[in-house]
Protein backbone atom coordinates (compact mmCIF):
# COMPACT_ATOMS: atom_id res chain seq x y z
CA UNK A 1 0.00 0.00 0.00
CA UNK A 2 1.30 3.36 -1.05
CA UNK A 3 2.32 5.74 1.76
CA UNK A 4 0.45 9.14 1.87
CA UNK A 5 2.27 12.04 0.35
CA UNK A 6 4.51 14.39 3.19
CA UNK A 7 2.77 17.87 3.40
CA UNK A 8 4.72 21.03 2.62
CA UNK A 9 4.18 24.37 3.30
CA UNK A 10 6.78 26.74 2.01
CA UNK A 11 7.38 30.14 3.08
CA UNK A 12 9.63 32.57 1.14
CA UNK A 13 8.96 36.22 0.39
CA UNK A 14 9.32 36.01 -3.15
CA UNK A 15 6.98 34.73 -5.86
CA UNK A 16 10.37 33.70 -7.76
CA UNK A 17 11.61 31.93 -4.71
CA UNK A 18 8.21 30.29 -4.03
CA UNK A 19 8.12 29.32 -7.48
CA UNK A 20 11.99 27.58 -7.26
CA UNK A 21 10.80 25.96 -4.29
CA UNK A 22 7.74 24.86 -5.78
CA UNK A 23 9.42 23.03 -9.27
CA UNK A 24 11.80 21.51 -6.92
CA UNK A 25 10.06 19.81 -4.72
CA UNK A 26 7.36 18.53 -7.61
CA UNK A 27 10.37 16.74 -8.67
CA UNK A 28 9.33 14.42 -5.84
CA UNK A 29 6.08 12.12 -5.78
CA UNK A 30 5.65 11.20 -2.69
CA UNK A 31 6.06 14.96 -1.12
CA UNK A 32 3.00 16.96 -2.18
CA UNK A 33 2.79 20.71 -1.95
CA UNK A 34 -0.18 22.09 -0.03
CA UNK A 35 0.03 25.60 0.75
CA UNK A 36 2.87 28.88 -0.08
CA UNK A 37 3.28 31.77 2.37
CA UNK A 38 4.62 35.05 2.00
CA UNK A 39 5.61 35.55 5.41
CA UNK A 40 5.77 33.79 8.66
CA UNK A 41 1.88 35.36 9.59
CA UNK A 42 0.45 33.45 6.32
CA UNK A 43 2.58 30.39 7.10
CA UNK A 44 1.41 30.05 10.68
CA UNK A 45 -2.46 30.83 9.13
CA UNK A 46 -2.22 28.38 6.28
CA UNK A 47 -0.70 25.78 8.74
CA UNK A 48 -3.81 26.36 10.69
CA UNK A 49 -5.75 25.01 7.77
CA UNK A 50 -3.30 22.84 5.56
CA UNK A 51 -2.04 20.48 8.63
CA UNK A 52 1.50 20.39 6.79
CA UNK A 53 3.67 17.54 8.05
CA UNK A 54 7.00 19.54 7.17
CA UNK A 55 7.26 23.93 6.51
CA UNK A 56 10.27 24.67 4.13
CA UNK A 57 10.89 28.47 5.61
CA UNK A 58 13.66 30.16 3.03
CA UNK A 59 15.28 32.73 4.53
CA UNK A 60 18.26 32.92 2.26
CA UNK A 61 18.94 36.66 1.93
CA UNK A 62 15.44 37.52 3.09
CA UNK A 63 14.06 40.86 4.31
CA UNK A 64 10.61 40.20 5.31
CA UNK A 65 10.61 36.28 6.76
CA UNK A 66 10.78 36.96 10.77
CA UNK A 67 13.43 34.41 11.71
CA UNK A 68 11.03 33.21 14.74
CA UNK A 69 9.11 31.71 12.46
CA UNK A 70 9.60 28.17 14.37
CA UNK A 71 8.73 29.81 17.42
CA UNK A 72 5.56 30.96 16.37
CA UNK A 73 4.64 27.65 14.93
CA UNK A 74 4.80 25.90 18.44
CA UNK A 75 3.02 29.13 19.83
CA UNK A 76 0.02 28.43 18.00
CA UNK A 77 -0.33 25.07 18.30
CA UNK A 78 1.18 23.33 15.32
CA UNK A 79 3.06 20.43 14.71
CA UNK A 80 4.61 20.27 11.47
CA UNK A 81 8.73 20.09 11.69
CA UNK A 82 10.36 23.22 10.58
CA UNK A 83 13.22 23.06 7.61
CA UNK A 84 15.37 26.56 7.18
CA UNK A 85 17.67 27.28 4.06
CA UNK A 86 19.84 29.72 5.13
CA UNK A 87 22.84 31.41 4.31
CA UNK A 88 25.74 29.86 5.76
CA UNK A 89 27.97 32.75 6.28
CA UNK A 90 25.12 34.70 8.82
CA UNK A 91 25.74 33.39 11.60
CA UNK A 92 24.07 35.51 14.11
CA UNK A 93 20.55 33.99 12.15
CA UNK A 94 21.90 30.36 12.32
CA UNK A 95 22.34 30.95 16.56
CA UNK A 96 18.66 32.81 16.80
CA UNK A 97 17.68 29.90 14.02
CA UNK A 98 19.00 27.06 16.67
CA UNK A 99 17.37 29.16 19.95
CA UNK A 100 14.11 29.19 17.60
CA UNK A 101 13.82 24.62 17.88
CA UNK A 102 14.11 24.49 13.77
CA UNK A 103 14.49 20.34 12.95
CA UNK A 104 17.15 20.70 9.88
CA UNK A 105 19.16 23.78 7.82
CA UNK A 106 20.17 23.75 4.86
CA UNK A 107 22.35 26.29 2.88
CA UNK A 108 22.47 28.37 -0.37
CA UNK A 109 23.20 25.69 -2.79
CA UNK A 110 20.94 23.30 -2.20
CA UNK A 111 19.34 20.77 -4.99
CA UNK A 112 16.00 19.27 -5.67
CA UNK A 113 16.92 15.85 -4.41
CA UNK A 114 19.05 17.21 -1.47
CA UNK A 115 15.85 19.50 -0.33
CA UNK A 116 13.51 16.69 -1.25
CA UNK A 117 15.83 13.85 0.95
CA UNK A 118 15.95 16.51 3.88
CA UNK A 119 11.87 16.88 3.76
CA UNK A 120 11.59 13.30 3.82
CA UNK A 121 14.76 13.39 6.82
CA UNK A 122 12.81 15.68 9.13
CA UNK A 123 9.27 13.86 8.56
CA UNK A 124 10.79 10.79 10.05
CA UNK A 125 12.21 12.94 13.19
CA UNK A 126 16.02 13.33 11.66
CA UNK A 127 18.24 16.47 11.78
CA UNK A 128 19.56 17.44 8.11
CA UNK A 129 22.18 19.69 8.52
CA UNK A 130 24.39 21.20 5.61
CA UNK A 131 28.25 20.61 6.68
CA UNK A 132 29.09 24.46 6.43
CA UNK A 133 26.57 25.34 9.08
CA UNK A 134 27.45 22.34 10.99
CA UNK A 135 30.43 23.83 11.32
CA UNK A 136 28.61 26.63 12.93
CA UNK A 137 26.79 25.24 15.12
CA UNK A 138 29.59 22.99 16.24
CA UNK A 139 31.73 25.98 17.55
CA UNK A 140 28.90 27.19 19.33
CA UNK A 141 27.55 24.48 21.04
CA UNK A 142 31.52 23.71 21.98
CA UNK A 143 31.34 20.28 20.62
CA UNK A 144 34.19 18.01 22.44
CA UNK A 145 38.25 18.65 21.43
CA UNK A 146 39.12 22.03 19.17
CA UNK A 147 38.06 20.14 16.07
CA UNK A 148 35.19 19.45 17.37
CA UNK A 149 34.78 15.93 15.61
CA UNK A 150 37.28 13.69 18.25
CA UNK A 151 34.95 11.47 20.40
CA UNK A 152 35.48 11.28 24.01
CA UNK A 153 35.67 7.46 23.82
CA UNK A 154 36.45 5.92 20.28
CA UNK A 155 33.67 5.29 18.03
CA UNK A 156 33.14 1.67 16.92
CA UNK A 157 31.78 0.36 13.12
CA UNK A 158 28.69 0.08 14.77
CA UNK A 159 28.48 3.05 16.54
CA UNK A 160 28.56 4.80 13.45
CA UNK A 161 26.11 3.12 11.55
CA UNK A 162 23.72 3.84 14.47
CA UNK A 163 24.48 7.45 14.78
CA UNK A 164 24.26 7.67 10.90
CA UNK A 165 20.82 6.29 11.40
CA UNK A 166 19.81 8.57 13.76
CA UNK A 167 20.53 11.49 12.16
CA UNK A 168 18.30 9.93 9.14
CA UNK A 169 15.80 10.07 11.39
CA UNK A 170 15.27 6.55 12.06
CA UNK A 171 13.59 5.68 15.63
CA UNK A 172 15.11 3.51 18.25
CA UNK A 173 13.02 0.69 17.27
CA UNK A 174 13.57 0.73 13.04
CA UNK A 175 17.14 1.10 14.40
CA UNK A 176 17.01 -2.45 16.59
CA UNK A 177 15.10 -4.23 13.54
CA UNK A 178 17.58 -3.14 11.21
CA UNK A 179 20.52 -4.33 13.82
CA UNK A 180 19.07 -7.09 14.90
CA UNK A 181 18.86 -5.71 18.56
CA UNK A 182 15.80 -4.92 21.29
CA UNK A 183 14.81 -1.41 21.92
CA UNK A 184 16.19 -1.20 24.91
CA UNK A 185 19.42 -1.89 23.84
CA UNK A 186 19.26 0.71 21.16
CA UNK A 187 18.35 3.43 23.50
CA UNK A 188 21.35 2.87 25.48
CA UNK A 189 23.49 2.76 22.39
CA UNK A 190 22.32 5.56 21.37
CA UNK A 191 22.68 7.61 25.39
CA UNK A 192 26.47 6.56 24.82
CA UNK A 193 27.12 7.76 21.65
CA UNK A 194 25.62 11.09 21.76
CA UNK A 195 27.68 11.05 25.18
CA UNK A 196 30.65 10.29 23.60
CA UNK A 197 30.59 13.04 20.49
CA UNK A 198 29.04 15.74 23.67
CA UNK A 199 25.81 16.01 21.70
CA UNK A 200 22.91 17.46 23.57
CA UNK A 201 20.23 16.57 20.43
CA UNK A 202 19.78 15.48 17.37
CA UNK A 203 20.59 18.63 15.51
CA UNK A 204 24.42 18.94 17.02
CA UNK A 205 24.64 14.80 16.12
CA UNK A 206 23.91 15.58 12.79
CA UNK A 207 26.33 18.89 12.90
CA UNK A 208 29.13 16.23 14.07
CA UNK A 209 27.71 13.81 11.55
CA UNK A 210 27.92 16.48 8.73
CA UNK A 211 31.39 17.67 9.49
CA UNK A 212 32.74 14.40 10.00
CA UNK A 213 31.21 13.48 6.20
CA UNK A 214 33.08 16.25 5.50
CA UNK A 215 36.16 15.64 6.54
CA UNK A 216 36.51 12.17 5.51
CA UNK A 217 35.83 13.50 1.87
CA UNK A 218 38.56 16.10 2.01
CA UNK A 219 41.13 13.81 3.17
CA UNK A 220 40.23 11.40 0.25
CA UNK A 221 40.61 14.19 -2.27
Amino acid sequence: MALDPIRVLTVADSTVLRAGLRAMLASDAGISLVAEAGSAAQAVAMAREAHPDVAVVDVRNSGQIDLRTCEEFHRQGSDCQVLMLVMPTDEESILDLLLDGAAGYLGEDVTAEELCDAVRIVRRGGAPVDPQIAAVIARRMRLRASSGLTPASPLSGDDMEILGRIVRGETNHEIGRCLHLPDQVVKHRVSDILKKIDAKNRVAAAAWWARRKSTDTALRH
